[in-house]
């Protein structure tokens, strides 16, 4: 007699992003791993490219736009909430500010059971007065009718809570140890440093010998050009340092100001826009820099760490949780470029210390951070936020 074969109900959720490129920098290793546990819609702005990158997900554009736009914004809401009706998702789940605020309404007003938001970072943590406070507000509001709400590190549950943004009294809930989706050990396999290193160092112009600081990132104030170059310049007297500057710029001409005081380090400093495969950078490189004044979390760190190369950042929410602290990397006083510049020479003046936080790095991603296990993590909270309805 053949067992019948058990068939488990899918999970119906709805994500609702702002930008596309979420999907691609938040949300990937999620649906990588998804098919078996979720049915998956994605909603947001031109969502639809990635359509046929994943065929077991359903995209849906909503134009939902970062900025405020009171017409779009209603129009999005309509949207949201209309497809809250029609696929009737046991979950909704957004991400990013305004996603949050929109899906937050559409799916309370459409009586969805379980409505998730995440906070990745805070917009007005470097702001003051009315701006600051509107921000604060909306997030409030998002908490408030929301059934649950996460954050992405656990450095930004207490900073929310100091801020009076917290779920009935209680700091918001962080998975894990933090990080949005892990990080897929497939991709940033370590074993491509050992084949490639050299090759791709001869293709970008880098000497065998080369001692790389590496910068991947959007090119913009918030994530620090202005420390990242300042402290740069005073590690120039490493004779073969070089700095690989990887990301759009964003800084709205105020790179190209910086080009033209940094001059002289031209010779040093390997330019580049975005690029998609981070893992192959990394591998050319020796020393992560992220100056940023503020983060969510820092994936590129840990990506960076699965990769064998240590952080330094600045002792701020989030990066406090994707660095440790002298063991995986270097965090110094926020906004102190002087600091910066002094761990970065310390970690190319003691290379056996180098070696340590590189070998550090990779156990605690394999133990903490790795898709596999964040993806795990996720369902399980899922499942434990149904099996209380």
């Amino acid at each position: 007699m053949k067992e019948a074969k058990s068939h488990k109900k899918k999970i119906k959720i709805l994500r609702v992003v702002t930008q596309a490129e979420v999907v691609i920098w938040h949300l990937k290793n999620f649906l990588d791993r998804s098919n078996d546990d979720f049915e998956v819609y994605i909603a947001g702005n031109d969502v639809s490219r990635y359509a046929l990158r994943y065929s077991n997900v359903t995209f849906i554009d909503v134009n939902i736009l970062r900025k405020i736009s009171i017409w779009n914004d209603i129009i999005a809401f309509f949207h949201i909430f209309y497809l809250c009706l029609k696929l009737r998702p046991q979950i909704v789940h957004s991400i990013m500010p305004k996603a949050g605020l929109i899906a937050a309404f559409a799916s309370f007003l459409a009586l969805v059971p379980i409505r998730i938001h995440t906070f990745t970072g805070q917009v007005w943590s470097n702001l003051t007065g009315r701006s600051r406070a509107i921000y604060i507000f909306i997030d409030k509001l998002i908490v408030s009718v929301c059934t649950v709400c996460l954050t992405d590190s656990p450095s930004q549950s207490d900073f929310l809570e100091k801020q009076g943004v917290n779920q009935n009294g209680k700091p918001i809930r962080c998975i894990g140890r933090g990080s949005l989706s892990g990080v897929d050990l497939s991709r940033f396999d370590i074993s491509i440093v050992d084949k490639t290193r050299n090759v791709l160092r001869k293709e970008l112009g880098i000497a065998e010998n080369d001692f790389v600081y590496i910068f991947l990132a959007r090119k913009s104030i918030t994530k620090g050009i202005n420390e990242l170059l300042k402290a740069f310049s005073q590690v120039v007297d490493i004779p073969n340092a070089k700095l690989l500057f990887i990301g759009p710029d964003e800084s709205e001409g105020h790179l190209q100001k910086l080009y033209t005081q940094y001059e002289y380090l031209s010779d040093r400093i390997i330019s580049l826009d975005k690029v998609d495969a981070h893992e192959k950078y990394l591998a050319v490189s020796d020393v992560l820099c992220l100056p940023s004044s503020s983060e969510g979390f820092g994936s590129i760190v840990i990506e960076a760490a699965a990769m064998g190369v240590p952080a330094i950042g600045f002792d701020i929410v989030g990066l406090v949780d994707s660095i440790a602290h002298n063991s995986t990397g270097l965090l110094v006083e926020s906004s102190n470029a002087d600091e910066f510049s002094k761990a970065m020479r310390y970690l190319f003046e003691n290379p056996g210390k180098l070696r340590e936080m590189k070998i550090n790095g990779r156990i605690r991603i394999l133990d903490f951070f790795s898709a596999d296990v964040i993806y795990r993590l996720q369902r399980d909270f899922y499942n434990e936020l149904l099996l209380k309805q």
